[in-house]
C-alpha cells in the first residue's frame, strides 16, 4: 500500500510547465466577460437562455471552450412536477415520453470562492442528462396523476449518448496539445468524465488537487499529486481488504467477499476524483488531438469550472511530471443489443473474429455465465479481438499483467499443442514471424519481438530448463525442457497469468508459478523493455488468434473468461486474490473430483450421489447430456 506524502503547498501555485494558452473563469473576483456579459458581474440568471440551455463561449490561443448551462423542471406544488406527458414509455411502470415542460429552474452562472484556500470558480446548473422522461407519482400505492422528471444519465462506454443539456463543457484545440482544467466538485465521489465526443467513450482522467479532509500531521490541507490521488482511492476502497490480508485473521470466504465488495467500488475508480462524499478541487489533466472535441461533465451533478491552461505539443504526462497513471482493463465479455442494428456488441469494445462468438450459460453451478467461445480447426481464421490501446499504457511503469481463465472442454492436448492463448501484432495476419509481436502460449512459454526481443530460453529459466505443458510438444530426453502436466487436460477452467518488468518473466497457472525467467534486458535475446516502451505499436491484439506466426498452428479451441490487463506487475497474492474474486468457489472446485470413472449408467450415477457437475457439485435428474472425454464422463 502507498503512502501519503509531504506537503506541497497550501497555495494552488502555477504550472511547472508554461502554458502557451491560459483562461481564467474569475478575474479579480469577479466573472470573467464572456460569463459577465450574460449574467453580470456578480453572477445572477442568465439573459441568453434559449431552449432549456445557456451557452458561453471562451478562447484562449489555439483552445475553445463552451460552457453549457442547462435546466431542469421546476416543481410544483404537492412535490410533482410541471410535466405535460406524451406516449408511454412503460406503461406497466407508468413511464411516459415529455410532451412538453410548462416551468423550468433558472439558469445562472454565479462565482464562488472555496473556504480558506484562494480558489475561485463559476458554477452554473443543471445535472447533465442524457434524456429525459416523465413518471407518474404515487403515495401508498395510490397513482396520483402528476408526474416528476426521469433521467437517463451517461454511462461511461457511451452507449446512453451524449448529454443533451444540463452542465457541461466542451473543449477544442486546432493543434494537438494537452488541456489542464481547473475544477471544483462538491463531491468528488460522483463519477467525472472526459469524453472523446467523436467515440463517445470516457477517458482515463487524470486529477490532481486537494481532496476534502487529507492534510498533513499538523492539519495543513495537501495538494496531491495524480499518483498521490490514486494512493487515496485505494486506501478508501481496499483499506479494510488491505488491513484484513495483513492481520490474517480472515478466512479465505471472507476476504475473497472483502475484496469482490472493493472490487465492485473500484470499477469506476478511474472516474473518481474525491474520496467518498468528499469535495475535491484541483485540476483534470487530459490529451487531445487538433480539431477533436472533449467534454468535461460529471455523471448526476454539477461540476465548477475556474478555467483552463492549453499547451500545443506536449501531453497530459508532461505536465503532470511524467507519473504513470494505473491503467486496468477488465472485461467479463458480456453483450448487449444494438438498437438500431439488433447486433450483439460487448460493452468494452472486444469483437469475435470468424467462427467465435461470445456465448452465456444458465447451467446450474457453471463457473462464469458469460464468456468467450473460440473455434477450433482454422489458422488466423477465429480469436476475439481487443481493443487496439490495451497494451499501450506501460511506458513510464515498464510493467505488465495479463490474466484471464481458461478452459479446453470438448478438446485435447493433441488439438491445441502449439496453439496460442494470447497474442499481439501491429496488425492482423502480417504472414511472418516478425516484429512487433508478442505471443503467450498455452504450453507455458512466452516471445517478445517489439524493439528488442527474447524467446526465455531454458538457460535464462531459474530451473536451467524450461517447464512444459503439453507433452505432444515434448520429445523424451530433450534436454531443454521437463515436461510438467497437460494442464488443460482436465477439462476445467483454469486461470493463466502472465507477469513482465525489464528484466523478468513470470507464467502463474492457477495462481502458481510454473516458469520464471531472468534476463539482463540489453543483450540480444534478452530484451523484454520494448514491450513497454513501443507497447502501443501492438494495435491488433487477440485473444486464441494465431496471429503472430506463419506457422500453420491452429487457433486454440477455448472459452475465455474475465480478462485483465493492468500495466502493473501483479504479485503471486494478488493473482490468487483476484482468482477468488473472479470465482470465489474455485479453490473447492479445484479439489473437487466432477467426473465419473467406470460407471456406464448416468441414471445410477445420480441415485448412487456420484454424479457431479464441473463446478464439483452433485447433481440431479435435471440434469441432461454428457460430454465424454479420455474415458471420463461428465455432466452438463
Amino acid at each position: 500500500m502507498k503512502k501519503l506524502f509531504t506537503l506541497m503547498s497550501v497555495a494552488f501555485c502555477a504550472m511547472t510547465v508554461q502554458a502557451q494558452d491560459v483562461y481564467n473563469a474569475i478575474v479579480d473576483g469577479k466573472l470573467a466577460p464572456e460569463f459577465a456579459a450574460v449574467a453580470g458581474d456578480d453572477g445572477g440568471v442568465a439573459n441568453n437562455a434559449a431552449n432549456g440551455q445557456s451557452i458561453v463561449t471562451m478562447k484562449a490561443g489555439k483552445a475553445t471552450v463552451t460552457a453549457v448551462g442547462g435546466t431542469t423542471p421546476a416543481n410544483a406544488d404537492g412535490g410533482g412536477q410541471q410535466i405535460t406527458i406524451g406516449a408511454a414509455i412503460d406503461a406497466d411502470k407508468h413511464i411516459y415520453k415529455v410532451a412538453s415542460v410548462e416551468a423550468w429552474n433558472e439558469i445562472k452562472w454565479d462565482r464562488k470562492n472555496q473556504g480558506d484556500i484562494d480558489f475561485w470558480y463559476i458554477a452554473g446548473t443543471g445535472n447533465p442528462y442524457v434524456e429525459m422522461n416523465a413518471v407518474e407519482n404515487s403515495k401508498d400505492d395510490e397513482w396520483q396523476g402528476n408526474y416528476k422528471a426521469d433521467y437517463v444519465y451517461y454511462e461511461p462506454d457511451g452507449s446512453k449518448g451524449m448529454p443533451v443539456t444540463g452542465l457541461y463543457y466542451k473543449f477544442t484545440a486546432t493543434a494537438q496539445g494537452a488541456f489542464k482544467v481547473k475544477v471544483w466538485a462538491n463531491k468528488g465521489n460522483r463519477k467525472t468524465f472526459v469524453v472523446n465526443a467523436k467515440t463517445m467513450k470516457a477517458e482515463r482522467l487524470l486529477a490532481s488537487g486537494y481532496i476534502n479532509g487529507v492534510n498533513d500531521a499538523d492539519g495543513k490541507k495537501k495538494l496531491l499529486t495524480v499518483e498521490q490521488v490514486d494512493s487515496v482511492h485505494h486506501v478508501y476502497i481496499y483499506g479494510n481488504y488491505d488491513a484484513a490480508v495483513a492481520a490474517g485473521e480472515k478466512t479465505e470466504e471472507e476476504l475473497a467477499t472483502m475484496k469482490a465488495e472493493a472490487d465492485a467500488l473500484a470499477a469506476d475508480r478511474q472516474f473518481v476524483i474525491g474520496n467518498g462524499n468528499q469535495n475535491f478541487w484541483g485540476w483534470l489533466t487530459f490529451d487531445v488531438e487538433a480539431g477533436e472535441e472533449y467534454w468535461v461533465f460529471q455523471h448526476s451533478s454539477q461540476i465548477g469550472f475556474g478555467g483552463f491552461e492549453f499547451h500545443e505539443g506536449k501531453t497530459a504526462e508532461d505536465l503532470i511530471g511524467g507519473i504513470e497513471a494505473v491503467y486496468v482493463y477488465t472485461t467479463n465479455f458480456s453483450t448487449y443489443e444494438d438498437d438500431e442494428t439488433g447486433e450483439r456488441l460487448t460493452w468494452k469494445g472486444e469483437k469475435a473474429v470468424g467462427n467465435g462468438q461470445f456465448a452465456t450459460t444458465e447451467e446450474e453451478g457453471a463457473p462464469f455465465g458469460e464468456f468467450y467461445q473460440n473455434s477450433n480447426g482454422g489458422v488466423r481464421t477465429s480469436y476475439c479481438l481487443l481493443p487496439e490501446d490495451v497494451l499501450a499504457h506501460s511506458a513510464k511503469t515498464h510493467e505488465l499483467t495479463i490474466g484471464f481463465w481458461v478452459s479446453a472442454e470438448g478438446f485435447t492436448p493433441d488439438q491445441y499443442t502449439y496453439a496460442p492463448l494470447f497474442t499481439a501484432y501491429a496488425q492482423k495476419s502480417a504472414g511472418a514471424n516478425g516484429a512487433p509481436m508478442l505471443a503467450l502460449q498455452s504450453r507455458g512459454f512466452a516471445q517478445v519481438n517489439c524493439n528488442g526481443w527474447c524467446d526465455f530460453t531454458g538457460a535464462n529459466n531459474v530451473n536451467g530448463k524450461n517447464n512444459l505443458y503439453n507433452k505432444n510438444a515434448w520429445e523424451a530426453g530433450d534436454a531443454n525442457f521437463t515436461f510438467v502436466s497437460n494442464w488443460l487436460e482436465d477439462q476445467k477452467w483454469h486461470y493463466y497469468t502472465a507477469v513482465f518488468t525489464d528484466t523478468n518473466c513470470k507464467i502463474y497457472l492457477d495462481g502458481e508459478v510454473k516458469n520464471e525467467w531472468n534476463v539482463d534486458g540489453t543483450t540480444e535475446g534478452q530484451v523484454i523493455s520494448g514491450l513497454f516502451t513501443n507497447g502501443a505499436d501492438l494495435k491488433y491484439v487477440c485473444l486464441g488468434g494465431n496471429q503472430a506466426w506463419d506457422w500453420n498452428d491452429a487457433d486454440s479451441p477455448f472459452k475465455y473468461a474475465r480478462l485483465l490487463i493492468k500495466n502493473s506487475a501483479a504479485t503471486a497474492g494478488e493473482i490468487k486474490a483476484q482468482m477468488l474474486a473472479d470465482f470465489p468457489g474455485y479453490e473447492e472446485y479445484q479439489k473437487s473430483e466432477p467426473v465419473i470413472d467406470a460407471i456406464q449408467s448416468v441414471a445410477a450415477a445420480k441415485a448412487e450421489g456420484k454424479a457431479y457437475n464441473l463446478a464439483g457439485q452433485q447433481v440431479n435428474d435435471s440434469f441432461k447430456g454428457v460430454v465424454i472425454n479420455n474415458g471420463r464422463l461428465y455432466l452438463k
